[in-house]
C-alpha cells in the first residue's frame, strides 16, 4: 500500500504522469458538473428558497461594523481592481522567469473564468437577493462573479505555487491552502454582503472549480509537448 501511495504522489507530483492528470482532472470535474447541473435545476425550480434564506440568516447573525469592515476589505480582494493589478504583476515576474505557458495559461484562466461568467449570468438573468446590500452591486446574481472568477485566479496561482516550490514542502502546501481559503472567503463574503444568495456562490465555486481544472490540465499539456519538443 506504501509503494502504490508512494508511485500515485508521483505521478501527480510536478513531473508526473500527464495521464493520471487528465483522469484525476476528468473525474473531478465531472464531480463538479453535477453539483452545478444539480445546482442550476434546483434555481430554475425556485427550490433553493429555505437554504438561501438560512445560510443569509446565519451570517447576517454575525452582522457588526468591525466585522463588516473587513468583510469589505476581503470582498474587494475578489473585485476587478485589485485582482487586475495582480494578475499584471505576477505575469510580468512570469514573463522574466521565462515561464511563458504559465503566464498564458494564467491569463486564460483569468479572462475566460470572467467571459463565461458573463455569458451565465446572461441566460439565468437571476435577480440580485431582496435585503439590505451593504456594498453596491449590478447586474444579475447567478452565478456569483466574484466567487467564481477569485475562485479560478487564485486556485491558479496556488497551483503555480505547489508545482514550483517542491523543494520547500512546508511552503508548498501551506501557500497554495491559503489561497485556496482567500477565493472560498472571497465567495462568503458576498453572502454577508447581501449581494448574492449562497447557491450562486456555490455555483461560482463549482462551475469555476470546472474551468480551473480545465486550465491546469491545459497548462500540464503544454508542459509535457514542451518536453516532447526539447527531448
Amino acid at each position: 500500500m506504501k509503494q502504490t501511495l508512494s508511485r500515485m504522489t508521483n505521478k501527480l507530483s510536478p513531473g508526473g504522469s500527464l495521464s493520471v492528470v487528465l483522469t484525476v482532472g476528468a473525474v473531478l470535474a465531472l464531480l463538479l458538473l453535477f453539483i452545478s447541473t444539480a445546482i442550476v435545476d434546483e434555481v430554475l425550480e425556485q427550490e433553493t428558497v429555505q437554504f438561501d434564506q438560512m445560510v443569509y440568516g446565519w451570517l447576517h447573525q454575525m452582522h457588526s461594523a468591525a466585522i463588516t469592515a473587513d468583510v469589505i476589505f476581503l470582498t474587494n480582494m475578489g473585485s476587478a481592481f485589485r485582482l487586475i493589478p495582480i494578475y499584471v504583476l505576477i505575469v510580468i515576474m512570469l514573463l522574466i522567469w521565462r515561464k511563458r505557458e504559465e503566464a498564458l495559461m494564467l491569463t486564460f484562466a483569468l479572462g475566460g473564468g470572467g467571459a463565461l461568467n458573463y455569458v451565465l449570468k446572461q441566460i439565468f438573468r437571476r435577480s440580485r437577493p431582496d435585503v439590505e446590500h451593504l456594498v453596491e452591486a449590478g447586474g444579475y446574481s447567478f452565478p456569483s462573479g466574484h466567487a467564481m472568477v477569485s475562485f479560478i485566479f487564485y486556485g491558479m496561482l496556488a497551483y503555480l505555487v505547489w508545482y514550483y516550490l517542491y523543494e520547500y514542502p512546508v511552503w508548498r502546501y501551506l501557500i497554495p491552502a491559503l489561497l485556496v481559503l482567500l477565493g472560498i472567503s472571497i465567495g462568503i463574503s458576498r453572502i454577508y454582503l447581501g449581494v448574492h444568495y449562497a447557491t450562486d456562490v456555490i455555483a461560482g465555486f463549482t462551475i469555476g472549480g470546472i474551468w480551473l481544472i480545465a486550465c491546469i490540465v491545459g497548462l500540464r499539456a503544454l508542459h509535457w509537448y514542451k518536453e516532447k519538443q526539447s527531448s
